[in-house]
């Protein structure tokens, strides 16, 4: 989105994107994200690393187009409603927030003491106080949704085939762990950007932008944030297992130039470590998955956004 009105941001950024933030730091609670999501029980601190700043490059990206929504709307701060219009074309990613918005309203209501009975007269009643998240996105697609399809998904039972597939892939790595290792497995499964929210705000550098986030905004992006290190790590272990030359396959060896030209080169040898030999997700298998993302070439387009902004495909949204 262009606007010929002052950036609500502030300008004091470097060029990935950060500026006081940059001193705060995520990439040891990364490492056990990543691990949880499927990658090796020890993922390389340079993946980790950059992981963390195209998580924190694409995060900083949607909060300068959050900002300029909210102030295009008159608003003084950045709330749900512009997260929710900026995701609104993609509707697999959209239904998936809304669900985690149904989960983050529900958990309230355990933590207030509310019982069984209640909740459920709750959610078919949907006006209570304590389903505030349901009702803000309720009320925005009512007043921009012309067509009804938006309203729809508050309906939509269907099942998410990218979390089915996530559970799944993480029954399978917990096969072969002792009880050590499966206790490390489920504490980094309990990791997220939300129980850091102070460190969170520092990171995103909140405190230096004109026009803030509010809680429930705040809310959101953390929940987009972790959304993005899990596609990341999904894409990357997809290019990994295309790496891998299958027998009797005659494309096997066809396989990207910019993976082969980065591969060999000497940045390589750091980028990747000493590990390479390892099962860990590389540094080069990230730069192949979002390199694939941001390009619709017949097999790959799997790995496509529904719309990108600033020449790079949004992971999250």
């Amino acid at each position: 989105m262009n606007t010929t009105a002052a950036s609500p941001m502030s300008t004091a950024t470097s060029s990935s994107g950060r500026s006081a933030g940059k001193s705060v730091s995520f990439a040891a609670e990364l490492q056990s994200m990543m691990f949880s999501l499927g990658d090796a029980r020890r993922p390389l601190h340079e993946t980790a690393v950059l992981v963390e700043d195209v998580v924190h490059t694409q995060l900083i990206n949607l909060l300068q187009q959050a900002a300029e929504v909210s102030q295009l709307r008159g608003a003084r701060v950045i709330s749900a409603e512009d997260l929710l219009f900026l995701m609104r074309k993609d509707k697999k990613k959209l239904r998936r927030l809304l669900k985690y918005m149904f989960f983050r309203d529900y958990k309230s209501k355990i933590v207030k003491g509310i019982d069984d009975d209640d909740l459920l007269e709750d959610k078919s009643g949907g006006s209570n106080n304590s389903n505030k998240r349901q009702k803000i996105a309720q009320d925005f697609f009512n007043s921009i949704d012309q067509t009804g399809e938006l309203l729809a998904m508050f309906e939509d039972d269907e099942i998410d085939d990218v979390k089915q597939e996530r559970m799944e892939r993480a029954e399978r790595q917990t096969r072969i762990m002792d009880s050590a290792q499966y206790a490390e497995f489920c504490e980094s499964r309990q990791l997220s950007f939300s129980k850091k929210a102070s460190k969170f705000r520092d990171w995103l550098d909140c405190s230096s932008m004109e026009i803030k986030p509010n809680v429930i905004a705040m809310e959101i992006l953390a929940y987009l944030a972790y959304e993005t290190v899990a596609q990341l790590v999904d894409l990357a272990l997809l290019v990994r297992q295309d790496m891998v030359t299958k027998a009797g396959d005659p494309f096997s060896h066809a396989i990207s130039a910019t993976f082969i030209q980065y591969h060999n080169s000497a940045e390589s040898t750091a980028a990747c470590g000493v590990e390479a030999h390892s099962n860990a997700i590389q540094p080069c298998h990230i730069r192949e998955a979002i390199r694939r993302y941001g390009h619709k070439i017949g097999p790959l387009s799997p790995f496509t956004s529904a719309y990108r902004r600033n020449g790079m495909a949004f992971l999250a949204c």
